[in-house]
């Protein structure tokens, strides 16, 4: 039970993270620092006994700004970019003497071609999906 209740509430964890701002509105369980204080504050009474919570009308890009399909496969272009960077100025220090460090140049080497071979299956899967699109009936 201790390990639960040390746990942080989400509006900590919505202020620990900068991808994560929340909206001006809360929800109502982002305000209680446990789930079932403040369960129905904000609801009305109807005539018949029964609490109205109203809907919260805000979408959810509204709520949490994140980056987008394009920003996220941008950087990591520029991700994969970087690391064939890295390769080749690893390999031009071998080839010049300035380093003997073979083993941190193949490495690199290795590394830049994996993600380069994972960039190029991605932009597959992504024509593949763009296909499969276009061919459906609408």
């Amino acid at each position: 039970m201790n390990e639960i209740s040390s746990l942080p509430s989400l509006s900590d964890l919505l202020n620990q993270n900068s991808n994560l701002q929340a909206n001006q509105q809360l929800d109502r369980f982002a305000k209680a620092n446990e789930m079932g204080q403040g369960f129905g504050a904000s609801a009305t009474q109807n005539p018949n006994g029964v609490d109205l919570v109203p809907i919260d009308k805000t979408t959810p890009t509204d709520r949490v700004t994140a980056p987008g399909f394009a920003q996220m496969f941008e950087s990591f272009v520029k991700g994969v970019d970087q690391k064939k960077k890295i390769s080749a100025r690893e390999t031009q220090d071998l080839i010049l003497g300035r380093s003997d460090n073979i083993h941190e140049a193949v490495v690199k080497s290795q590394e830049a071609g994996v993600a380069f071979n994972l960039m190029i299956e991605v932009r597959n899967k992504l024509v593949d999906s763009y296909k499969e699109l276009m061919r459906m009936q609408v």
